[in-house]
């Protein structure tokens, strides 16, 4: 038993990336409701990565989309081929970092320069480049 979806590439209504207009999202001058989900964490392989199976993640964001959703929010920096398959089915994706929780960032200057390091080093993983 199993959801018939279709493998063509799906397009994103409004490719532009989304900005803040008072207390809602647009993409452009559409717009953007999020209707999403959260996906995630993986089991990490020998080099401190994610494993995670390239068809399963494609299969699983098929069927997200074929039901309507149009957004995934990471709890890590995805791979590139997570990323690639979010596009293909399209996808926005939301990229958390994993954090200190509950903390008080904002009073120490340390803590925010730390957090501040993490987001550079999130950005420039080797494998999502």
């Amino acid at each position: 038993m199993g959801i018939g979806v279709s493998r063509a590439a799906v397009k994103l209504d409004t490719p532009q990336r989304p900005i803040v207009r008072g207390k809602f999202l647009f993409a452009g001058d559409t717009k953007l409701y999020v209707r999403g989900t959260t996906y995630g964490t993986f089991a990490l392989d020998e080099h401190g990565r994610e494993r995670h199976d390239a068809a399963v993640v494609d299969r699983d964001f098929a069927m997200m989309s074929a039901n309507g959703l149009n957004a995934v929010r990471t709890y890590t920096v995805p791979s590139r081929d997570v990323l690639d398959a979010a596009q293909r089915h399209g996808l926005r994706v939301m990229v958390g970092l994993p954090w200190e929780q509950h903390v008080a960032f904002l009073d120490d200057a340390s803590s925010a320069k730390r957090i501040e390091l993490r987001v550079r080093d999130g950005v420039r993983r080797e494998d999502i480049k």
